[in-house]
């Protein structure tokens, strides 16, 4: 788990380097106004997945800069809670970002369809959805907390690519860029 901002940096660094990664968050969010911060995943495009330790990271700036690299994608499911979160916690603006959740809907797959879902019918991967309630501020993390948490990223990158395939043959890739230009809109991430 990355518990220091150079660890953080290095993981962006490969991050970035890669092209496309997929990122989520996970939070409790009893009791708060705002969500409480617990672990962000990075999933590469080789299937390998990293945690960061959210309440141990003291400047977020490298992933600020990753969040706004607009030659990296970042790719999450359902992305604009997660992109909030990410935002309060970086400052950095969302670039060139994927919704699989969202570009589903484009190639003839329901918009609400659940990450579980996506993949199962996509790429044939079963998630285990064991861990949906957890403490994810509490230490250590489980081992099924871990698993958990890098199933959700691990996959990203295919799911993306396969998703693009599928809008490439319906005509649609530019229906699918244009839409996800709407979480580059600063007026998204004012805090109200």
């Amino acid at each position: 788990m990355i518990t220091s901002t150079d660890a953080l940096a290095d993981a962006v660094q490969r991050a970035r380097e890669a092209g496309a990664v997929g990122v989520d968050t996970e939070f409790i969010w009893e009791r708060t106004y705002y969500p409480t911060l617990g672990v962000v995943q990075i999933g590469y495009p080789d299937g390998e997945a990293v945690l960061i330790d959210a309440p141990e990271i003291k400047d977020w700036t490298p992933l600020a800069e990753l969040m706004s690299d607009p030659n990296t994608v970042k790719i999450l499911h359902d992305a604009q809670q997660d992109l909030n979160i990410l935002h309060r916690a970086s400052g950095g603006l969302p670039s060139n970002v994927f919704d699989t959740q969202r570009t589903c809907g484009f190639v003839g797959l329901s918009s609400t369809i659940s990450l579980s879902e996506a993949l199962k019918t996509q790429l044939r991967v079963r998630l285990a959805k064991t861990e949906t309630r957890s403490d994810w501020t509490a230490r250590p993390l489980s081992e099924a907390q871990v698993t958990y948490a890098k199933d959700d990223v691990a996959h990203s990158v295919d799911l993306m690519l396969k998703i693009m395939k599928k809008a490439e043959g319906l005509g649609r890739e530019e229906w699918i860029k244009d839409e996800m230009r709407i979480h580059e809109d600063e007026s998204l991430y004012v805090e109200r």
